[in-house]
């Protein structure tokens, strides 16, 4: 049996971040100018029309929509390395207005060598 606290926090309005949130890329891949992802919100016990507003440590191709690329500038990346950018969300409907946030995981990997087959 739930209590009516429970019940009340079971309707909370929420809002979630989904994407690339772990991604691997080259040092030439880097080099080549932003590493693109993929970000999306979902949300639970809000009503429409909502509102979006997309931030990140990159270039959000639109701010206002519910799903979005984000191009995360790499400069100078080294095989090794793992870059961590912010990505936020802000999502109003007309009762309450919700930020939330992840982090985004871009590891470095070295370049790989074509494979030389040595003839006899």
């Amino acid at each position: 049996m739930s209590t009516a606290l429970e019940q009340r926090q079971e309707s909370l309005p929420q809002v979630v971040v989904i994407g690339d949130l772990r991604l691997s890329v080259t040092e030439s891949e880097a080099a080549h100018g932003p590493i693109t992802g993929h970000y999306s919100i979902e949300t639970l016990e809000m009503q429409e029309p909502l509102q979006v507003c997309w931030g990140a440590e990159g270039q959000v191709r639109n701010r206002q929509a519910r799903a979005t690329d984000i191009a995360f500038e790499m400069p100078q990346a080294q095989a090794g390395q793992r870059w961590i950018y912010p990505v936020q969300a802000q999502v109003t409907d007309q009762r309450t207005s919700i930020v939330t946030g992840v982090f985004v995981q871009i590891l470095v990997t070295a370049d790989t060598l074509p494979q030389v087959s040595a003839s006899a």
